[in-house]
């Protein structure tokens, strides 16, 4: 028959060991320790399920060292067969090859994406022929006129037009005219 065991012990019922850790504790630390030991059994019961630590690996090793101690020794067919021993090795413990060499973690291939653009449904306009028409001339600059005689009134610029003296600013056919060292530009 079980005995049952009382959710807590009192002082006067005595006991000791894991009986009265587990009385005061509870479950909260039995739990998480019984699962990690049956976790533990069953990896130890499953062995390795790496195919590089099988029987099958382990004899296609012990073959290609036979090949290459044959071939080392001079046997010529050995050393007809020592790739192949070595392709078996390979395929044997560490899978076979899908012929597609790639790096590890090397970014994924970039794929095709369409366009968004949707054409329009319906007759497609007429295609027109590019236009002839010549581009603009490019601006005209106005060079600076230069100022080639003065009076007391005002003066005369390279052009032939008169500025007039308005206190101390030069006056020209279209305004005002600003003054640099050497040349004037007046409005045009």
């Amino acid at each position: 028959m079980i005995e049952r065991m009382p959710a807590v012990l009192t002082s006067d019922e005595g006991g000791s060991g894991p009986r009265r850790f587990l009385a005061a504790h509870g479950f909260r630390f039995a739990v998480p320790a019984l699962l990690l030991a049956a976790s533990a059994a069953c990896t130890a019961q499953q062995g390795h399920a790496d195919p590089m630590y099988s029987t099958e690996c382990e004899a296609a090793q012990a073959a290609l060292e036979h090949t290459i101690q044959q071939a080392a020794e001079g046997n010529a067919a050995a050393k007809k067969d020592l790739g192949d021993a070595r392709r078996q090795v390979l395929d044997t413990c560490l899978g076979p090859q899908t012929g597609h060499m790639e790096r590890s973690g090397a970014p994924a291939t970039p794929m095709a994406v369409p366009s968004p653009f949707t054409a329009p449904t319906g007759p497609t306009p007429p295609t027109a022929m590019p236009s002839t028409v010549s581009p603009p001339p490019p601006p005209l600059t106005q060079r600076a006129t230069v100022i080639t005689t003065c009076d007391p009134g005002g003066c005369w610029d390279s052009d032939g037009h008169r500025l007039n003296y308005m206190g101390p600013v030069l006056i020209g056919p279209q305004g005002v005219c600003a003054l640099q060292p050497g040349a004037t530009q007046c409005p045009r």
